[in-house]
């Protein structure tokens, strides 16, 4: 009697773990399926440079092997919600960086046509702020590029039964008024001429 319902916790324990262990994978997949995009999605055009329809057209893409539907949007059926954000990086000395970021989130609207996208401007930052954002940014001669790709499940009316967990409360981090969920952090050298982003 006493070590039935021990052994009832011990399982739907191990089934959490495993919720969250795919979640982190899945992720982790988006992440480099937003680099693949990247690298590709220009390929046959003779204007290379990247632009924010661009990006929010592959925020769309690589979180569809988690959302199957349109279950991303509103009004957010598993409680959370996708987050693309790009950050570009090119060497213009040993000291100066230029930079921009670039962000595409399934927060609002129904499709990559109408969802939250945009973009800075590109303005100069030192190796120390590179580094800041991501030690892998810095760059070896002059002129190289790198990007960070930043891919996050973040909470949106959350609770823990819309993604199956039994006991566990995955934390999450507050950034921008929003909670983070999972994350996943990915560094590339991008193909020539593909960043900064257009609008």
């Amino acid at each position: 009697a006493f070590s039935i319902p021990v052994l009832v916790i011990l399982l739907l324990f191990a089934c959490d773990h495993y919720r969250f262990y795919e979640l982190k994978n899945k992720l982790k997949a988006s992440a480099y399926l937003v680099a693949s995009m990247i690298q590709q999605l220009r390929n046959t055009r003779s204007d290379k440079q990247l632009k924010l329809n661009d990006m929010a057209r592959i925020s769309y893409a690589s979180c569809l092997n988690f959302f199957h539907t349109s279950s991303m949007f509103s009004p957010w059926p598993l409680g959370i919600f996708y987050s693309l954000d790009i950050y570009y990086v090119k060497r213009l000395d040993s000291s100066t960086y230029l930079h921009q970021q670039c962000w595409a989130t399934t927060e609002a609207g129904t499709s990559p046509n109408n969802m939250f996208k945009g973009r800075t401007g590109t303005w100069q930052i030192t190796t120390t702020q590179a580094t800041a954002i991501h030690p892998d940014l810095i760059c070896d001669k002059d002129n190289d590029e790198r990007v960070l790709i930043r891919c996050r499940y973040r909470k949106m009316n959350f609770t823990k039964s819309k993604l199956g967990f039994f006991l566990i409360e995955p934390k999450a981090e507050t950034l921008y008024n929003q909670a983070n969920f999972i994350e996943y952090k990915l560094v590339i050298t991008p193909k020539p001429d593909l960043f900064p982003i257009d609008e």
